[in-house]
């Protein structure tokens, strides 16, 4: 038997082999005999079939309409059929497909996320079970018909439904449009589908389609229901129609396209829609991208795509903090202040302004976006009262230091992406698919009009981006640099220090002048006891475990924490520590200027990695060195250092060790 049965029962039903249909049945109730064989997948006792389909007959007769048709059966589709004297089954170890097992097959997948196999389920329902399919005088096939109809309607409508909520949260407007009419039409009366609808109509630039599908909301309900739509429908058609502009907001034009960050956007605009979420801080060192990101996930809610939102019905709202310092005293009055000059806010009379603020706020539905908080970091728990007395307002901070509070989400934000060492080399055009190489280029540009990324260029702008770790303004100070040199000599001038990039236009703030004036800013930011450990662990190449770090500088792990928490040190997703090269070269030369305290911890460094070689001598000289060696792979930056310390400075206890090694 090599040739496939397949039986569609959604809509009106066929049976085919080979593609080819199958006719001859010498009834209706013989196919119906088929399809319910097949679509209970068990075995039936030759009883329970002749009661199915002939139940308001003699049980004689009945019985020989059974022999008759499992004859015609025979027949048809015999192999596809096991029959005894006692039960009658369809055969489930041979060729056969049968959409409504298809179906449920693809709906199991729901519980992993697997969108795809759950439109395939969707695409598998061609209509109503047995569509059309009618029997006369066999009314327990018929309660069986139905209630399959039912349940199998429903499923579709879960289906659906999942689809609806899913591409409405990707942002993926045009299927979901089509899935929200198609559940429409299997139950017109949902009036959640159709608040969906709206909001997917409205987000893909068709406001009016929006506000008609409310009118067809209101009909349906009405002539079917007999009720006007729910309190949540109405409010969201009144915004749709008052939205005739987008939010009003204050934020400032860029000078540039924005590139890349895609993954972010998406993650900040999930943390937009989220509920449950009023405070997500961009947590990253400066230079980073922080406040590009921040402006750029709030343009998109104030686009003309954006008109229909009501989640910041009252604006979008950008708060420089950079030109503010807290009080010494730690008043209150910095942040409220910066807020209020943002805000088309002004404050009047004797009321504390605080009060006055948040009394204005009180019914409002806002994102703003306050940028720089580390320089009002001490005023951190205000935004924590903010929240609490104004469920409207959502924050989104950028800062080099996490803000510590309950409420807080926090995104850590890194270097574009860039090939990493030992990747092979992109190929012309699709090196621009790199964010950090497309920024290159396009401040290159600029720069340089006419500028072309030619094959022989792209290894020495691979090698820029890796020497910042694709951190833009790292990049963007490197591309400046063409107006007087190529490429290659760009990246030879990174690698000899920090002092090379900086920038040389007037209207650039002084944070931002170059790399070394930022990382003065985030060093200022420390505790004496985190500049001590910050400046101390420069002596780590690659890397480094916590244990390694708690034996070679006495590294606690509360200042650890901090240095993460002020964006100078980053977790792994293997467990080992990180610090950006760049800020590495600037914590060293902090070292060097304490002669005694460097040659000290680059004599513990030394010590500590001629031991770690030595406590796995046995095993790298043993049968499964290759393996040790790869499971040391990751601390050879660090072995490099340690040996080359050893041989300058003719250690030689630790010299022993390594050479005992080989």
């Amino acid at each position: 038997m090599s040739e496939r049965l397949t039986i569609t029962l959604f809509g009106k039903p066929r049976v085919e082999r080979a593609k080819r249909a199958i006719t001859g049945f010498i009834s209706a109730k013989a196919q119906a005999l088929l399809f319910y064989l097949a679509a209970t997948g068990r075995p039936h006792t030759r009883e329970a079939l002749a009661g199915l389909l002939w139940g308001g007959m003699p049980e004689a007769q009945a019985g020989k309409n059974l022999r008759n048709a499992l004859s015609n059966l025979r027949s048809l589709v015999g192999d596809y059929l096991t029959i005894t004297r006692e039960e009658v089954a369809f055969k489930r170890d041979v060729d056969y497909w049968l959409d409504v097992e298809a179906f449920r097959a693809a709906l199991a997948e729901i519980a992993s996320r697997d969108w795809g196999a759950l439109a395939h389920a969707v695409e598998l329902y061609q209509g109503d079970f047995l569509e059309g399919f009618y029997i006369p005088e066999a009314l327990a096939f018929e309660e069986w018909m139905l209630g399959q109809r039912s349940i199998l309607r429903g499923l579709m409508v879960q289906a659906l439904h999942t689809l609806v909520s899913q591409h409405l949260e990707s942002e993926e407007y045009a299927p979901g449009i089509d899935y929200a009419n198609r559940l429409l039409g299997l139950e017109p009366w949902r009036e959640e589908t159709h608040r969906h609808l709206m909001i997917l109509l409205a987000r893909s630039r068709q406001r009016s389609a929006a506000l008609a599908q409310y009118e067809t909301c209101r009909r349906v309900l009405v002539e079917e229901l007999g009720v006007q739509p729910m309190q949540e429908t109405t409010v969201l058609y009144e915004r749709l129609k008052a939205a005739a502009a987008p939010p009003p907001h204050n934020l400032p034009p860029q000078p540039t396209p924005f590139v890349g960050r895609e993954a972010e956007l998406a993650e900040i605009a999930r943390y937009l829609k989220n509920r449950e979420a009023q405070l997500l801080t961009l947590v990253g060192p400066g230079g980073i991208g922080k406040t590009r990101l921040a402006l750029q996930a709030a343009a998109r809610c104030v686009g003309p795509e954006a008109a229909f939102d009501t989640d910041f019905a009252d604006g979008v709202f950008f708060v420089p903090l950079a030109a503010n310092t807290a009080a010494e005293s730690g008043a209150p009055s910095t942040l409220i202040a910066a807020l209020a000059d943002a805000l088309p806010f002004s404050f009047q009379g004797p009321v504390h302004p605080q009060a006055q603020l948040l009394n204005y706020l009180r019914e409002k539905k806002m994102l703003l976006i306050l940028d720089n908080f580390e320089h009002l970091a001490a005023e951190a728990r205000q935004l924590g009262d903010i929240l609490r007395l104004v469920p409207g307002i959502k924050l989104l901070v950028t800062s080099r230091v996490r803000l510590s509070l309950r409420e807080e989400w926090a995104l850590e934000v890194e270097g574009l992406a860039y090939p990493k060492a030992g990747d092979a080399l992109p190929p012309g055009d699709a090196a621009e698919g790199y964010s950090a190489i497309a920024l290159f280029v396009q401040q290159a540009r600029r720069m340089r009009l006419g500028f072309t990324l030619v094959p022989a260029d792209i290894p020495h702008v691979v090698r820029i981006c890796q020497l910042v770790e694709g951190v833009p303004l790292g990049i963007e100070l490197a591309a400046s640099w063409l107006r007087v040199l190529s490429c290659v000599e760009i990246a030879a001038e990174i690698e000899k220090g920090l002092d090379f990039l900086t920038s040389a236009f007037q209207n650039v703030s002084e944070r931002h002048r170059s790399l070394r004036a930022v990382f003065e800013h985030s060093w200022n930011l420390l505790s004496p006891p985190e500049q001590i450990l910050f400046r101390q662990l420069s002596v780590f190449r690659g890397g480094f475990q916590r244990e390694a770090a708690a034996e070679v500088v006495g590294a606690s792990l509360p200042v650890l924490a901090g240095l993460a928490d002020k964006s100078l040190l980053r977790r792994t997703a293997s467990g080992r520590y990180e610090v950006h090269e760049l800020l590495r070269q600037y914590a060293e030369e902090k070292l060097r200027l304490i002669p005694e305290e460097h040659e000290r911890v680059h004599d513990q460094h030394c010590r500590y990695y001629a031991e770690l070689l030595s406590q796995h001598k046995t095993q790298l000289k043993g049968e499964n060195s290759l393996a040790e060696l790869t499971a040391l792979s990751v601390e050879r930056e660090n072995v490099r250092a340690a040996w080359n310390r050893a041989v300058e400075h003719r250690k030689v206890a630790e010299l022993n060790q390594f050479m005992d090694c080989l």
